[in-house]
């Protein structure tokens, strides 16, 4: 990973955003943990992982209005268990899975199945 953030930052970006690309469990229990710690500062679990928990609640985002959307988006990016988020979403982990770390599952759960 330190070889990685330091002398390839923008592949172990792209690598972090890619929820589908396969690494082995090393590797990504090592990204978890970076993520977990803060260590890659510029990923924003808003951007990459809001929107497979969104899918995973099905949840449409247009159902959802501008300040509570922009409020889920914060939420999100303080989240303490980003890199439990991180890899129950490569993992394709159900809502009742997600529902005992994510803080935003109960606002999912609320616009879950509509299509606005």
């Amino acid at each position: 990973m330190r070889e990685l953030r330091y002398h390839a930052p923008e592949a172990l970006e792209a690598l972090v955003r890619d929820l589908e690309q396969p690494l082995s469990p090393p590797l990504e229990r090592a990204v978890a943990r970076s993520l977990d710690d803060g260590r890659m500062p510029d990923f924003r679990a808003s951007e990459v992982l809001m929107p497979a928990m969104m899918a995973t609640f099905a949840v449409n985002p247009a159902t959802i209005g501008e300040q509570a959307l922009a409020e889920l988006k914060a939420s999100c990016n303080r989240c303490e268990a980003v890199g439990r988020c991180w890899q129950a979403m490569r993992a394709r982990a159900d809502g009742e899975a997600c529902c005992g770390f994510c803080p935003n599952s109960e606002a999912f759960i609320s616009h879950g199945g509509q299509d606005g």
